[in-house]
């Protein structure tokens, strides 16, 4: 199973930070179409899909944000864990707990995608693989010093790094 985060992960959403910070959710959702996704996410969402595996998204943001982006793009992801679906959120591990059982998948099965060192920490809770996505970041020394089990530039890098671990063709 791979879970990813959304903000800055799948999605550029750093135009909007100041409304999502503001919680006004409105606001974001009048300007989601409007926000770029990372080159190569698509593919590579296909892919993971194509290979056989489960993909989820938990945010701390509410799930009609990503659930628009699904919808929009066709990404084969099923399982969105928003912040009102949990009691703790990241650092906590609750989402990412909620999100493997709804899949059936073990902590030794899977993986984290974010860009924030309480991505790390999540994961680490969690008892899965950390990997820190930074192409969406300008300065990634926070993530960096979180020591996510693996970090990745680019999404290329990420594509290249599950074609090693999960034979993707």
């Amino acid at each position: 199973m791979i879970i990813f985060d959304y903000d800055q992960t799948l999605v550029d959403t750093s135009s909007v930070e100041h409304l999502r910070a503001a919680r006004n959710w409105k606001a974001v959702m009048a300007q989601a179409s409007k926000l770029p996704v990372y080159d190569g996410i698509s593919d590579l969402l296909q892919e993971l899909h194509k290979a056989g595996n489960t993909m989820a998204i938990v945010t701390k943001s509410p799930d009609m944000v990503p659930k628009t982006f699904i919808k929009a793009h066709g990404w084969p992801i099923d399982i969105v864990i928003g912040y009102h679906h949990v009691k703790n959120r990241k650092p906590h591990p609750e989402g990412l707990l909620l999100a493997m059982s709804k899949a059936g998948a073990r902590p030794e099965e899977t993986y984290h995608v974010g860009d924030q060192p309480q991505d790390t920490e999540a994961s680490r809770g969690a008892k899965v693989v950390a990997l820190g996505s930074a192409w969406g970041r300008i300065d990634a020394s926070e993530l960096k010093d979180s020591k996510p089990d693996a970090m990745f530039s680019s999404v290329d890098e990420l594509r290249r790094y599950f074609k090693a671990e999960l034979a993707l063709k």
